[in-house]
């Protein structure tokens, strides 16, 4: 996507540039503190999560990155006895850094994965390969693997069972669950308009909208209605042509709630 060509020449620039640091091209230092560690947690023999914990001003993306990010990519296939693994994403916050918008976290996050076994009665092996990316005053790929051996007839670990549920909470819910509705839906080349309703005023409410794989939806323009209970966004797409496209999943924050919807 053309505007995203410049950004990604930048991160390649910025991961090749901590690759030759990290190969002793340039004068030894002390070597950086990891920005990002990565753990698989268990509840129970099939509640689990990724917990990710992050260095001060590091980033860690979303499903749907934003701006030239790149977006986690989970292989199981290495595992055991496990038929799915379904990983839910807590609603992401909108981070700038300069001009490029990033949708993502900081600090900690726990995903939430939901597992089935093909056998209940026996151990579950996860096997995790990560690809992800993460992002400070420099952007770098990376690649993990994590294991975690699930007994079936393992008691219920309580912290870990009380840190997904926090995280749980913070995953959107369906939109009609929230109080929100479509009001209405224009697309022009280059524009999308979205109009939603609530039962409870919105505050300061931003929408995330995913489409087709090619197309960039940017930081919404957002103007409330007079008692804040429609919101109107105007979000700039490219290509232009993707404005008409569907589906759309759209994921709307505020200050109190996370929901999410499809426009098909």
């Amino acid at each position: 996507m053309r505007a995203k060509l410049p950004y990604r020449r930048f991160f390649a620039a910025l991961l090749a540039g901590l690759l030759l640091v990290a190969t002793g091209g340039v004068n030894a230092s002390p070597p950086p503190r990891e920005p990002v560690q990565l753990a698989l947690i268990a509840a129970g023999p099939l509640q689990a999560g990724l917990e990710v914990r992050l260095q001060p001003g590091w980033k860690f993306y979303w499903r749907s990155p934003g701006e030239g990010g790149v977006p986690p990519r989970f292989d199981w296939s290495a595992s055991s006895n496990l038929a799915a693994a379904e990983v839910a994403w807590p609603a992401p916050r909108r981070i700038s850094i300069g001009n490029v918008d990033l949708h993502g976290y900081t600090g900690e996050v726990v995903l939430p994965i939901a597992l089935t076994a093909v056998d209940r009665s026996r151990p579950i092996m996860l096997d995790l390969t990560l690809e992800y990316g993460v992002c400070k005053d420099i952007c770098i790929l990376r690649e993990e693997r994590l294991s975690r051996l699930l007994q079936p007839d393992a008691g219920i670990d309580e912290a870990a069972a009380a840190k997904l549920a926090r995280w749980q909470a913070a995953v959107p819910i369906p939109a009609a669950a929230a109080g929100i509705r479509l009001l209405s839906r224009q697309a022009t080349p280059g524009r999308l308009t979205i109009s939603l309703g609530a039962d409870h005023p919105f505050e300061r409410p931003d929408l995330f909208v995913e489409g087709a794989p090619e197309a960039w939806f940017g930081r919404p323009e957002v103007s409330l209605a007079p008692g804040g209970r429609e919101a109107h966004f105007v979000i700039p797409v490219q290509p232009a042509e993707a404005a008409a496209s569907l589906p759309l999943a759209l994921t709307v924050t505020d200050t109190r709630l996370a929901a999410e919807f499809t426009v098909r």
